[in-house]
């Protein structure tokens, strides 16, 4: 029986151990990955394994490090429990070391929460990181989930001709089951990216409406662009894609209280005004 738990104990600091090396390097990989709809958009992949197969051995370990690390507490149960009493019996005097580790661990968590500095650097680099990953327009998606989206629903959503998309497709001998095929299915059939897919389909765009002079509803901004990347548009970049004048822009926005200069990014400018990167949107647009 000894022996038995002997083993036990053996196997449960093994697993502790290993389960630590995985986490460590599966943390590290995905403190460094792409954004969702990035990796997805180009299949990104490391070793063989794409970011969701990354996420999940990081997830999978975790509750692996949690079991194994109540089988320890279990196993030490005993020493654990007299240590305690002992210390108890004779005035129990907790070293400074404990108070100065729980007082990290407070601190950690509260700056964490609250994103300030130094948690902040830690945050903001691994932003910058994953955000060096586009290094051209090209490799964000038209919307975000692009990629699941069907021929017909993409076609509908940006205005693309969706009898000539099919046309096209067929000839260039892509395998695909119909329009309701989603981007990410039609790639992965080929052995391509639905960003390359996307490539071939995107100069197929309608005529655009003739709506006159008539500004795009709230509803409509949204619709048009949510999971655009939008948050880490400058302000200069986003007026110059909507065709406003960047004094223009920034007048609009001061109109209702938000300061802000060419330079700065949507995303912090806007939850410094509790606000989301598509409300400045609308302001400009509205």
């Amino acid at each position: 029986m000894k022996k038995n738990k002997q083993s036990s104990r053996s196997l449960t600091a093994f697993l502790v151990t290993w389960a630590f090396i995985v986490l460590t390097v599966t943390g590290i990989i995905l403190y460094i990955v792409p954004q969702g709809r990035i990796a997805h958009w180009v299949h990104w992949s490391l070793l063989g394994m794409s970011k969701d197969q990354w996420s999940w051995v990081h997830m999978m370990f975790g509750g692996v490090f949690i079991f194994t690390g109540f089988l320890h507490l279990y196993f030490n149960w005993k020493p654990f429990k007299k240590y305690f009493a002992d210390k108890v019996k004779g005035h129990f005097k907790p070293k400074q070391e404990i108070f100065i580790a729980t007082a990290i661990t407070v601190f950690i968590f509260v700056v964490s929460a609250l994103n300030i500095p130094p948690a902040s650097w830690v945050i903001d680099l691994n932003g910058w990181l994953k955000g060096a990953w586009v290094t051209s327009p090209e490799l964000e998606p038209p919307y975000g989930h692009a990629e699941e989206s069907s021929l017909a629903g993409i076609s509908r959503k940006i205005r693309l001709d969706i009898n000539k998309i099919t046309a096209h497709l067929d000839e260039s001998g892509i395998q695909f089951s119909g329009k309701k095929d989603t981007l990410d299915n039609i790639a992965r059939n080929n052995g391509t990216t639905p960003m390359a897919i996307y490539e071939m389909i995107k100069i197929f765009k309608l005529p655009e409406k003739k709506t006159g002079s008539k500004k795009l509803s709230a509803e409509e901004i949204e619709d048009k662009y949510s999971g655009t990347g939008l948050g880490r548009k400058t302000i200069t970049e986003i007026c110059a894609e909507i065709g406003i004048p960047l004094e223009v822009g920034l007048k609009k926005l001061m109109d209702n209280g938000v300061e802000a200069t060419g330079k700065d990014k949507a995303r912090p400018i806007s939850e410094k005004y509790d606000k989301t990167p598509i409300d400045l949107m609308k302001i400009l647009l509205l």
